[in-house]
């Protein structure tokens, strides 16, 4: 008889107490090579460079005011290494606050450095989701006019560059060009949003509004990117 399947989301980054792992996802990925003959058949072939990638969600259940703190104290900025696995990538999505539950932090990650060198961090105070006051948080600052936010979602990332050792295999990589994001999701059309050093690169079109015959304005969604500067771990 098989065995039965496992049960249960795995903590593949070991951030400790307080935070419940929700789910994760996971790939393997491998560069094939292969050598043509003279008869235009395939004389030689192998795989090299294997990755296994992935991402892990995560709710933190400790008090709502440590929230901000324990994204800190987790130390899970892209170009970290934790538990064996790059960080590239972290994001939250604060929709769940709207229904009075926790936001859903979700880590990017990698195989491959064994150490980290240097990380992207904001600068921005993460807002902590509110128990009691159930509501999504605007993350920037909304004149809301006959607006109001319904997601909000924020994450920070960063590429990967990596070189190769004789035999194709993973030798040394860093991260670079930090990047944060955040986008929020309207029903109704705010008045302003204020993003001083940020760049606004999708929004609500004034010259074609979204207008329904049969509901209410739906909206729509603004998003705004910029730049985050290095920090190199001592």
């Amino acid at each position: 008889m098989a065995a039965a399947p496992t049960f249960g989301a795995a903590d593949n980054l070991s951030l400790g107490a307080g935070w419940e792992p929700q789910g994760s996802d996971g790939a393997l990925a491998q560069t094939r090579a292969s050598q043509g003959g003279s008869t235009g058949d395939i004389i030689a072939e192998t795989v090299h460079n294997a990755i296994h990638s992935g991402s892990t969600r995560y709710i933190y259940t400790g008090a709502e005011t440590a929230f901000a703190a324990a994204i800190e104290a987790a130390t899970a900025w892209p170009g970290n290494v934790l538990n064996s696995l790059l960080i590239t990538g972290l994001a939250i999505d604060y929709s769940p606050c709207a229904a009075g539950k926790r936001p859903v932090v979700t880590f990017t990650h990698r195989d491959g450095p064994s150490a980290s060198l240097r990380q992207y961090k904001t600068v921005i105070v993460l807002p902590t989701y509110v128990a009691v006051a159930v509501s999504v948080p605007e993350l920037l600052t909304v004149a809301g006019g006959d607006a109001e936010v319904v997601n909000a979602q924020w994450s920070i990332a960063a590429q990967f560059g990596e070189d190769f050792d004789k035999d194709g295999e993973f030798l040394a990589g860093a991260v670079y060009q930090g990047e944060e994001t955040i986008n929020l999701t309207f029903a109704g059309e705010p008045t302003s949003i204020t993003s001083t050093g940020w760049q606004r690169t999708a929004g609500i079109s004034a010259t074609c509004p979204i207008r329904l015959n049969t509901g209410y304005g739906a909206g729509g969604g603004e998003t705004f990117v910029r730049g985050v500067t290095l920090t190199e771990i001592e």
